[in-house]
């Protein structure tokens, strides 16, 4: 492995610890969402449910047989940060199992990691910090990797692997919710959603935030 795709394999599993540990958090006292207000599909940060299902991924994917399994972190479990600002978090994954088993298979699944802080600020300062890292490795990996920003909104960026068990990651922010979603590719670089795919998946994602 050449060191540019040793920083660039450092940096994604950085990212994506950053953005789970970050999830770590679940006292949503000021979150409870109501699914029917203004006639849209709201998630709720306190069960992690309706924010994504299978059905979504597998609408855009074109694919079927996948599952998804939801999962509430307790922020008081990862030292530092109950002082980190962050109130809420959730860790979906949508996949297609190995052989029935919970082991996703690879190139077939997909992570999605939400987590609201106490303030826009907060919220504010990971992002700025995930996209001058993404920046800083693109540009030490050259054509492997390709960032756009812009993608969901203002505060939001792909970045996009070209290097087999990688693949694309948006992050984005939406007022004091900090969310990253990520699909990994196989060996042979095939990932259930592209990049504009994982984009698609990710505005949907954008509309059902509370």
């Amino acid at each position: 492995m050449s060191i540019s795709q040793h920083r660039t394999n450092l940096f994604i599993t950085a990212l994506l610890l950053l953005a789970i540990a970050a999830v770590a958090c679940s006292s949503a006292d000021d979150n409870d969402s109501d699914s029917s207000d203004s006639g849209r599909a709201v998630g709720n940060y306190e069960t992690c449910e309706g924010f994504i299902t299978a059905d979504h991924v597998e609408t855009e994917s074109g694919t079927s047989g996948l599952v998804d399994r939801v999962r509430v972190l307790d922020v008081a479990s990862i030292p530092g940060l109950a002082e980190s600002g962050a109130n809420s978090n959730c860790l979906i994954e949508v996949f297609r199992t190995i052989d029935g088993s919970d082991n996703p298979a690879p190139g077939d699944s997909i992570t999605l990691s939400l987590v609201q802080f106490e303030t826009t600020e907060l919220a504010a300062s990971l992002y700025n910090s995930t996209l001058a890292a993404a920046i800083l490795t693109a540009e030490q990996v050259g054509d492997l990797a390709e960032i756009q920003q812009g993608v969901v909104g203002t505060d939001s960026y792909l970045m996009d692997i070209k290097a087999g068990g990688i693949g694309a990651i948006v992050v984005y922010t939406l007022d004091s919710a900090f969310i990253s979603m990520s699909s990994t590719a196989n060996g042979d670089g095939e990932a259930l959603l592209d990049g504009q795919k994982i984009i698609n998946v990710a505005q949907g994602v954008q509309s059902r935030l509370p």
